[in-house]
């Protein structure tokens, strides 16, 4: 039934296309294509609805479902990077108040240290001082007595030659020790 509904179509076709130049307009195939159409129309619906349309649809849903997927995966990374951040930054207050806590304390015992040195300094220059100051007691002591027994020798060998006698070295130490006392007098008036 097809092939003579084609081979009447055909030879209607030929002579309707010879007479219009538009075949598809020629109400004497206009029937059969119309029936046709309405066929391969079902057709290709029938095969989409059962082969194309259930594949498309798959991939449309796991599609879907990667996309809800990522979205969700995407929430849960801001909250994340929220919860980071928010702990970022609680972390970087506590940093800064452990280093201003750091450099007070730093400060705190370097002015401590500072205070230690300064004392023991003065520890040390008052020992070096008391030292010295012994040392120079020694010195004019020690000057003192050579002075005396430089002046004892002295004074012995001009009262010898005064004298033309001999005098023994207790004498001469008592004149001496005489001679500066009174020496010492005159200065203690004069200061």
């Amino acid at each position: 039934m097809i092939a003579s509904a084609y081979a009447s179509a055909g030879a209607s076709v030929e002579h309707a296309a010879a007479s219009s130049g538009l075949p598809q307009f020629e109400s004497s195939v206009f029937g059969s294509q119309i029936f046709w159409t309405v066929v391969s129309f079902a057709l290709l619906m029938m095969l989409l609805n059962k082969y194309v349309l259930p594949t498309i649809g798959n991939i449309l849903d796991s599609r879907s479902n990667r996309i809800a997927e990522d979205l969700q995966k995407a929430e849960h990374a801001r909250k994340e990077g929220e919860r980071l951040l928010t702990n970022y930054q609680g972390q970087m207050v506590a940093a800064r108040q452990v280093a201003a806590q750091t450099l007070e304390e730093a400060r705190q015992d370097s002015l401590r240290m500072r205070d230690q040195a300064l004392v023991e300094l003065n520890q040390e220059m008052a020992k070096k001082k008391n030292a010295a100051l012994v040392e120079i007691e020694q010195a004019k002591n020690r000057a003192m007595e050579e002075v005396r027994t430089v002046a004892v020798e002295l004074s012995m060998q001009v009262a010898e030659k005064l004298i033309a006698k001999s005098l023994t070295a207790e004498d001469a130490n008592l004149m001496v020790q005489e001679a500066l006392s009174q020496i010492n007098e005159n200065q203690t008036r004069l200061h």
